[in-house]
């Protein structure tokens, strides 16, 4: 349970923020504290402040704070050398992921492994251009696939991310039912199937807002890609693993794409795709890490086994309907809470605008819930997997008590870091 310390931040965060501030070459505000560890769903800053964690280090984290899974593989790697440069030292940890992942995914027989999501879409990326030599590639309004200059001429969420970086050739779909009739205008309009080299989508958009993609785009996509020899991408950075209640997003729509993409949850990034569709020529596609360090690569099987054991696909689903449902009775109480929706434990809601979204984010935090935003006013709740009724019955708590504190009037002006106890 939360314990009540320090105001937030205490102390000790905020002379550690400030000083990061100073140093840190990309300062992102952050939020108010610092992290010390945690246990389960809980998560301590070094102020000694406990917070319920709806945000999962950004679904980094399926499996909470503190894992007797996660900690047997610390205590099974304490005496390895960490940093492997696995695409030519290879450890067996390497192939032991590739076929825990390939178990996982029906139809698909190879994966290629590197440090994180955006790598793992430069080389979904890399093999589409090398599949199908086109001359630009089409992603959606509002994407979000990584800040490499590859993955951000795709990504389309925020103007910070892409102002003063150079872009691939790119053009924009809508994110809505008519976006496979407008793919089929662009081929036309753009010189034919030959010109596009891939089409890249996320069926759940991550930064741009949570936007669940219908049954209806998602197969009409896939069925122009197909039919015109074109490769289709899924990115499955955040959404993957398990997190919607499948292992992959893509299985709710009943399609198969060409290559998708894993990492978040995974620990470490996945370039996804039949054999077929990598480069022949070795080294066409490398790594120094690729995999990152063995303790990453162990953590990503045995969270996949953890899964699979504890039957947590089984739990998002059912967690995630019963966190909507609350959702849905507080959006009853308090008219702010606009839109809930959601996907297994992928679930968000809207506020009025950016100001009042950040201002009760904040809020929440000082209350001792752990909630971040995504896009221009949605809020984002992401639980581990394991999380219970009794811990998103806390959660609605706290939302509802915030909801009736804040003076939404003022809430719309700058968000202060105001010191609230906790």
């Amino acid at each position: 349970m939360r314990a009540k310390v320090t105001k937030v931040p205490g102390p000790k965060s905020r002379k550690m923020l400030e000083r990061l501030k100073q140093v840190n070459g990309g300062w992102a505000l952050p939020l108010p504290m610092a992290y010390a560890g945690g246990e389960g769903c809980y998560m301590r800053d070094i102020d000694g402040n406990v917070f319920l964690d709806f945000a999962s280090q950004i679904a980094s984290s399926p499996l909470g704070y503190n894992h007797p899974a996660m900690n047997a593989v610390l205590k099974r790697y304490q005496h390895a050398p960490v940093k492997i440069a696995g695409q030519d030292f290879t450890p067996s940890e390497h192939l032991e992921l590739i076929e825990s992942i390939l178990k996982i995914s029906p139809g698909f027989n190879a994966a290629f492994l590197t440090n994180s999501g955006a790598e793992a879409v430069e080389n979904a990326l890399k093999i589409s251009m090398r599949k199908k030599r086109g001359i630009y590639g089409a992603s959606f309004e509002r994407a979000f696939h990584g800040r490499t200059l590859g993955a951000l001429s795709y990504t389309n969420s925020k103007i910070v991310q892409k102002a003063g970086y150079w872009t691939f050739p790119a053009q924009r779909l809508p994110f809505d039912d008519s976006a496979p009739a407008k793919l089929e205008d662009m081929i036309k309009r753009e010189g034919g199937k030959e010109n596009l080299s891939f089409v890249i989508i996320e069926p759940v958009q991550g930064e741009g807002g949570y936007r669940i993609a219908s049954k209806a785009m998602m197969r009409g996509i896939r069925k122009v890609t197909a039919d015109n020899g074109i490769p289709l991408i899924i990115d499955e950075v955040q959404s993957g693993l398990g997190r919607t209640g499948e292992w992959w997003a893509f299985e709710h729509y009943g399609i198969k794409p060409d290559v998708f993409t894993s990492a978040k949850a995974l620990q470490v990034g996945a370039t996804v795709a039949d054999k077929k569709f990598f480069p022949e020529e070795p080294a066409a596609i490398s790594s120094t890490w690729g995999g990152g360090s063995l303790i990453d690569l162990a953590m990503g099987a045995t969270i996949i086994d953890t899964i699979r054991r504890d039957k947590l696909l089984l739990n998002c689903q059912r967690m995630g309907a019963y966190l909507l449902k609350r959702l849905h009775e507080l959006a009853g109480k308090h008219r702010e809470v606009l839109n809930p929706r959601g996907l297994g434990l992928m679930v968000a809601f809207d506020l009025a605008d950016k100001k009042a979204r950040d201002h009760f984010a904040e809020a929440l935090l000082c209350n001792g819930l752990i909630a971040i935003g995504a896009g221009q006013n949605s809020m984002r709740l992401l639980p581990p997997y394991l999380v219970s009724e009794e811990e998103i019955d806390e959660a609605i708590g706290i939302m509802d008590r915030t909801l009736a504190e804040i003076e939404w009037g003022a809430a719309h002006g700058k968000p202060s870091h105001a010191e609230h106890a906790i």
